[in-house]
């Protein structure tokens, strides 16, 4: 796991990216974290609680955009590494996206009162279908973008640190969106849903705008001549990469786990921490949601530095732990005579998503080195998207299942008051058990990944070499 100190390199001055581009690009996270993580709480929030939508229709609804979103990635994916705009391979699709998304964003949450269940599922699914293809048109091309900024293995971390703090100084509105919905002027939680969509639709517009304004596309020249990759080649090409695998396994068992019962924490604070109390619930939401994000931002340098020390496989395994002992931990801290022990275990779980979103998608860029070195072609975005096609499957399963297990718990979304006993027990059951089964496939699956610094900077010297020794113009593969 840990890899010898004298193995490290220096990076040197023309691989470090300029500190506003790593801004900009770290904006573009603020949007991808917004747009992709606040739908399905405001969605159960607005839907269940509020409208009274059957549990099921809401996972119904909200998963299969998520399956919708990963059938079009890889094509996203195949359309921005054969692009060949005089803008970019990657920028003007995130521009466009990004506005897109604002307004359709804005458009999902006005639902009036009075619509049949199906009247509400049918608008929503629609809104999201179209939501999500204009999020795939951002998000795509910008984790493309992120990989391509530098070559060097430790200034990948650096700007995916950059990344990774910048989405969690947007993820402190999240754990305020179940309160903000039940503010007092607001008639009730369908109404505040909706105003508190409008503002997020301009946060999403904005910051995915500004990283498509403010990053610059790296070896552009040299991308723009390649050859076109046909689509079926790079998929086979693309599943072929044991390290990328291997990857990809690993953070679908850490999401997609989680993602089943994310809801589950308002319902379990509302419901068994505070006995039905919503206000009470959506206040200590809120606080334990900050707990998270502000620890989050704490880990991003530890996450960095340790990396650096040991290796980006050994940090990954050290946080992945920290992350299953947070979810283990809910069983002493999920207790009504002491509430604020809640804030507990998100300290802990925050740790394995630092290490997903700034290690991982680190090492994802180090698999693009990987993969040129064996078909002479940068396909960033291929990678991003088939990365994100199998998170995103995972996602529409997780969003599927998340109603079917609610109601299998017995929740009644018509008792004002607290649930009985059965359904709240399973209910913790459901949300400590999971994630942590999935961390724990995650971690050994992890012991398996190839790639060390060593291996990383050997590739390199191969690719800077054969670039060398090609003539200008004749990069790509034949």
């Amino acid at each position: 796991m840990l890899e010898n100190k004298h193995d490290h390199h220096v990076t040197k001055d023309i691989d470090r990216v300029p500190r506003l581009q790593k801004i900009a690009f770290g904006t573009g996270s603020m949007s991808q974290c917004l747009a992709g993580s606040t739908i399905g709480k405001l969605a159960y929030i607005v839907l269940n609680m509020g409208l009274k939508v059957d549990p099921v229709l809401v996972g119904i609804a909200c998963s299969l955009p998520r399956l919708w979103d990963a059938i079009t990635d890889p094509v996203m994916g195949y359309i921005s590494d054969n692009s060949r705009l005089k803008w970019g391979r990657r920028r003007p699709y995130m521009f466009v996206g990004s506005i897109l998304m604002g307004i359709i964003f804005a458009l999902m949450w006005c639902l009036p009162h009075g619509w049949t269940d199906m009247q509400y599922f049918s608008y929503f699914l629609g809104m999201s279908l179209l939501f999500f293809t204009a999020f795939t048109m951002f998000v795509v091309p910008w984790s493309a973008l992120g990989m391509e900024m530098t070559p060097d293995y430790h200034e990948r971390t650096r700007v995916m640190a950059y990344s990774a703090f910048l989405a969690n100084i947007a993820a402190l509105l999240m754990p305020w969106i179940f309160k903000a919905t039940e503010l007092p002027f607001f008639r009730d939680g369908v109404e505040g849903g909706r105003y508190v969509g409008f503002i997020l639709a301009g946060v999403i517009m904005l910051t995915g705008m500004l990283s498509a304004v403010g990053c610059r596309e790296r070896n552009l020249e040299q991308a723009l001549t390649q050859k076109k990759v046909p689509f079926w080649y790079s998929v086979k090409e693309t599943c072929r990469n044991r390290a990328f695998l291997i990857l990809v396994g690993v953070v679908f068992f850490v999401t997609s786990a989680f993602y089943i019962i994310e809801s589950f924490s308002t319902y379990v604070m509302t419901y068994y921490i505070f006995g039905g109390s919503k206000a009470a619930g959506a206040t200590i939401v809120g606080w334990s949601g900050m707990a998270w994000v502000v620890t989050s931002m704490a880990f991003v340098p530890v996450a960095t530095w340790l990396s650096g020390r040991i290796g980006k496989k050994g940090a990954f395994i050290v946080f992945l732990l920290i992350k299953l002992a947070g979810h283990l931990s809910k069983i002493v801290c999920y207790n009504p005579e002491h509430p604020y022990l809640v804030i507990i275990p998100p300290v802990l779980i925050a740790a394995g998503f630092v290490a997903v979103w700034t290690i991982g998608n680190s090492m994802m860029a180090d698999i693009c080195d990987m993969d040129e070195l064996r078909t002479g072609a940068r396909r960033e975005g291929s990678y991003g998207a088939m990365y994100g096609w199998v998170l995103k499957l995972g996602g529409s399963a997780a969003g599927l299942l998340t109603g079917y297990i609610l109601r299998g718990t017995g929740f009644n979304a018509a008792l004002e008051g607290t649930q009985s006993h059965a359904t709240l027990l399973w209910m913790r059951v459901w949300e400590i058990s999971l994630p942590s089964i999935g961390v724990i496939f995650a971690l050994l699956l992890l012991c398996f990944y190839p790639l060390t610094e060593k291996k990383a900077y050997a590739i390199r010297e191969k690719l800077e070499a054969g670039r060398k020794a090609i003539r200008p113009g004749d990069e790509s593969p034949a």
